[in-house]
């Protein structure tokens, strides 16, 4: 009998130590599939960290390029940011982050789709036809990557809260494709057309110089009939026939320029009315008149706010009296 309790118990103690050996190794392997997604999903946000500064620095003209050479960088960028997709798509998170690697992969789809609406715009952007459409959309695609970041951020605190109940001692970092100012905050900047204009505008001709000189227009003069209208002020505009906007460039630079777009917008009303015109050429010293037609017509009792925009030139340095803004109401 004591033989017999003495094997039972024999018998018992090597199921207590097998049973703790499997669970020892789900464990570790359990602790390692955590480990392991961690520091895969680091190393792609390393990658899209790196190209977002590469792609950025790329706009404010850290690098030499041709518009030729430009393009075809951004169309890189494009390819880049879909491969990064596909790798966020094949990693293998532990069933508690199933979850948050939807919103991992959400992300970086957000920064592949903004890189591709760019690329598609880039062209035009930086040519000579349909210049403005095109950067309204390069700016009106920034979104993209502020909302990529958001989206990031919320699979990476998921994240890292279940590592911490884990006991993990791998961390996600934290990805913010979208620049930050010195405060930390969405470097506003990027939402600007003048800023993205002025920007492209420097790539423009960057591999000839620009054809020298100093390049530099400005909004001299917006009216509207006989009513010329005052900047960051309240206008009463008489409604007489169809309204069209003069808007008169000056060529503050040295060289001669020409076809020069010129747009003309009118927001907050109950649908949007918008125009654009160019410019053919303007001397350097001169003044020069262009009108706009609105499109649709305001009728009376229209108001918003009112932007006339002159597109910056190739090599033109300081872009902020490109834009001119006015609430108007027509009556």
């Amino acid at each position: 009998m004591v033989r017999r309790l003495g094997a039972v118990a024999v018998g018992i103690l090597v199921l207590i130590l097998l049973v703790l050996g499997v669970r020892g190794c789900l464990n570790a392997r359990k602790e390692r599939a955590f480990e392991n997604y961690a520091r895969d999903l680091t190393a792609v946000v390393q990658e899209s960290q790196q190209q977002s500064e590469t792609f950025f620095g790329r706009f404010e003209g850290d690098e030499n390029l041709t518009e030729l050479n430009f393009e075809t960088e951004v169309r890189a960028d494009r390819s880049n940011a879909e491969q990064l997709v596909s790798r966020a798509e094949s990693l293998d998170p532990p069933g508690e982050l199933d979850g948050a690697q939807d919103n991992v992969v959400e992300a970086f789809e957000l920064r592949r789709d903004g890189l591709a609406a760019i690329a598609d715009n880039i062209g035009a952007a930086l040519g000579d036809e349909n210049t403005t459409e095109a950067t309204d959309e390069i700016v009106v695609h920034m979104e993209d990557f502020l909302a990529s970041d958001v989206v990031y951020r919320q699979a990476r605190d998921e994240i890292n809260t279940v590592l911490d109940e884990e006991d993990i001692g791998e961390k996600v970092p934290k990805s913010e494709f979208f620049p930050r100012d010195d405060d930390g905050n969405p470097d506003p900047e990027w939402f600007d057309r003048v800023t993205v204009s002025e920007n492209l505008a420097g790539i423009s001709g960057g591999g000839d110089g620009g054809g020298g000189g100093v390049h530099g227009l400005g909004v001299a003069t917006v009216l509207i009939g006989d009513t010329e209208l005052l900047a960051e002020s309240a206008n009463t505009v008489p409604l007489e026939g169809t309204p069209e906007v003069e808007v008169q460039v000056e060529n503050q630079g040295d060289s001669e320029e020409s076809d020069i777009p010129v747009t003309v917008s009118i927001e907050g009303t109950d649908e949007s009315v918008e125009g654009d015109a160019t410019l053919d050429r303007i001397d350097s010293g001169e003044t020069e008149s262009v009108t706009v037609p609105l499109d649709p017509a305001p009728s009376s009792g229209t108001s918003g706010t009112l932007e006339a925009f002159v597109e910056p030139v190739p090599d033109e340095q300081f872009a902020e009296n490109n834009e001119f803004v006015a609430d108007v109401t027509f009556e």
